[in-house]
């Protein structure tokens, strides 16, 4: 793959034709941003709640009784690769985030699925790097990580458990390529199980459809579900990102109570339509809308019940 596709795909391992370069090109000159239209309010959050805000593409931002996470924060203006301090050289979001980096507040725990720049972004991680913030990373990812500093980095390979901040948190294998660069072939990917209280949250990451997450999850209550639904076009992309309809497939064989889809609206990472997938995951779960929560970037959600 050549420098310039990794900087338009930001770095998420697609390889592709010279006419699908040039199409890209033209539409990083032609769209626009838009701001999202929902902010969310972190200070006003109550600790005895779950309350969960998407701050776009595959960011999310949690309180878990009382435990603050941040899931593979990237909120800057673009993603791809940074030659120059906090300077992106790459895709160009179509919707703004929900909340900049100095808007989310402090956090006790960062977590990011694996090296793709739309999921670990340099300029993001920096700003929200903190001596009081645990951070998690998937297995042979740490080298990424020795610039920055926080109270700890923990890398975690599929099937390890730690229980961090108050919150027990697993890494469940997923259907993913993880390397930052082609030749990162040791670097994985990783799916997350959250868990407190009872309550038990997953978050898919990057995955194509594998029946190892039902698997890996079974005998296991999943309240929520965040699953991604975007990046899968060409056919060839399915390899590693599943459809809407195979991500409601996997949530519905976890039994979910109630689902967030994801990945999706930001950023043209494939040949889909931006809004197809939303579309496509709604026609999907057609009959059973009301376990689908949080269709709009910037919007909050509690977790009924509690």
């Amino acid at each position: 793959m050549g420098l310039g596709m990794l900087l338009l795909t930001g770095g998420i391992g697609i390889k592709t034709t010279d006419n699908v370069f040039i199409r890209r090109v033209e539409e990083e000159f032609e769209h626009t941003t838009t701001p999202a239209m929902l902010r969310p309010t972190p200070g006003k959050w109550s600790d005895r709640d779950i309350t969960v805000a998407w701050l776009g593409h595959a960011s999310f931002l949690i309180n878990f009784f009382g435990t603050r996470i941040i899931i593979d924060p990237a909120l800057d203006t673009r993603i791809g690769v940074t030659p120059f301090f906090n300077q992106t050289i790459g895709l160009r979001r179509y919707i703004t985030a929900a909340l900049n980096s100095w808007e989310v507040g402090p956090v006790d725990l960062l977590l990011v699925s694996h090296a793709h720049t739309d999921h670990f972004d340099y300029p993001t991680l920096r700003l929200l790097q903190s001596p009081s913030t645990t951070a998690v990373t998937a297995k042979n990812t740490t080298l990424l990580w020795q610039d920055m500093s926080f109270q700890s980095i923990k890398e975690m390979h599929w099937q390890d458990s730690r229980d961090l901040v108050g919150v027990r948190v697993k890494a469940i294998e997923g259907k993913h390529w993880g390397a930052r660069l082609p030749w990162n072939k040791g670097m994985e990917a990783n799916s997350y199980l959250l868990s407190k209280n009872g309550v038990n949250i997953f978050f898919s990451g990057d995955t194509a459809y594998t029946e190892l997450i039902k698997q890996q999850l079974s005998g296991i209550p999943i309240d929520l579900a965040i699953m991604s639904i975007g990046a899968y076009s060409p056919k060839s992309f399915e390899a590693r990102h599943a459809t809407p309809e195979q991500a409601w497939r996997m949530a519905e064989e976890m039994s979910a109570k109630w689902v967030i889809p994801m990945h999706w609206g930001a950023f043209k990472l494939s040949n889909e339509p931006m809004d197809e997938p939303i579309a496509r995951f709604r026609q999907a779960a057609a009959g059973r809308l009301e376990k689908v929560t949080i269709q709009e970037v910037g919007a909050t959600w509690v977790l009924p019940g509690w």
